[in-house]
């Protein structure tokens, strides 16, 4: 396929001329139902839940820690 023919925006399916232009592995796979791919949000599953998850659980423990620090100091000085 040239350029040419890629690039042109005449009436169409791209996605056809795509098909058509493919030596066989992806058009050929689909059109014979062979098995299809995982999407990649499964097959690389993102850890950014399990980030903040740490990351809020960090800052409630640096919380509770501030709090008993600040108790702790205050009945050490009130007395």
């Amino acid at each position: 396929m040239s350029r040419k023919e890629r690039h042109s925006r005449s009436s169409g399916s791209r996605k056809g001329r795509l098909l058509e232009g493919t030596s066989g592995s992806l058009g050929s796979a689909n059109e014979e139902g062979g098995a299809k791919l995982p999407p990649r949000r499964k097959k690389f599953p993102s850890s950014l839940h399990k980030l903040n998850k740490w990351y809020y659980n960090l800052l409630f423990v640096l919380f509770l820690g501030l709090v008993i620090f600040l108790f702790w100091y205050g009945n050490k000085f009130s007395s």
